[in-house]
């Protein structure tokens, strides 16, 4: 395992995150690029070191850390994505992973699934679907990881004359609720209308 996935000393996670969010020198999308590479680098060490030669999984990000956008607050959006065949050995190697997430007192927005299970929880779920679009590989079986974001962009395609409906109601939903960005005083710059979550929902 790196220093990174250690955590430990001035070469470990948290003491590198502390040094990029209060160097001062980036800010923005540059900064959010750069946390979410430091942290892909963390999670691939401590997936490295706890899947013990286990195969047939793979370490997914979804949602905005998938985009390569983790702001400071924001949850890691993150799906340990396995072929079915050793349950019992994905739950042991989801706690390694997830534990060390927690005790350095990240939110986790985290899921274990099978392709079949993803892809069924995505039919039902718009938000799910919306996060898959965004899957980005960590670390394990790319092959995994690439067949599943093939077949979600496929759904997503074939399921258009349904989902774009449904996502144009959850925008108006939101924007009920959260008001327009351009007149509050002071707006909720990811929920409002017009906010970060309108700008995602023009890419799907």
């Amino acid at each position: 395992m790196t220093d990174e996935a250690e955590d430990s000393g001035p070469g470990g996670y948290a003491a590198a995150r502390l040094r990029l969010l209060t160097e001062g020198a980036r800010s923005g999308p540059p900064r959010r690029r750069a946390l979410a590479e430091l942290t892909d680098g963390w999670l691939a060490g401590l997936f490295g070191a706890a899947t013990e030669g286990h195969t047939g999984v793979s370490l997914v990000a979804v949602g905005g850390y998938g985009r390569g956008e983790l702001s400071p607050r924001s949850d890691l959006d993150l799906l340990l994505l396995h072929d079915g065949r050793d349950d019992k050995a994905v739950a042991a190697l989801a706690d390694r992973l997830w534990y060390p997430v927690w005790d350095l007192g990240i939110d986790l927005d985290h899921s274990v699934r099978t392709p079949q299970q993803a892809r069924k929880t995505a039919g039902e779920d718009l938000k799910v679907h919306l996060g898959l679009l965004d899957a980005r590989h960590l670390a394990g079986d790319l092959g995994l990881t690439a067949s599943l974001r093939t077949a979600v962009l496929a759904d997503w395609r074939n399921q258009a004359p349904k989902r774009l409906p449904e996502l144009r109601d959850l925008c108006a939903e939101r924007a009920e609720r959260q008001g327009e960005l351009q007149f509050l005083l002071e707006p909720d710059l990811k929920e409002a209308r017009g906010g970060l979550r309108d700008a995602t929902a023009l890419r799907a």
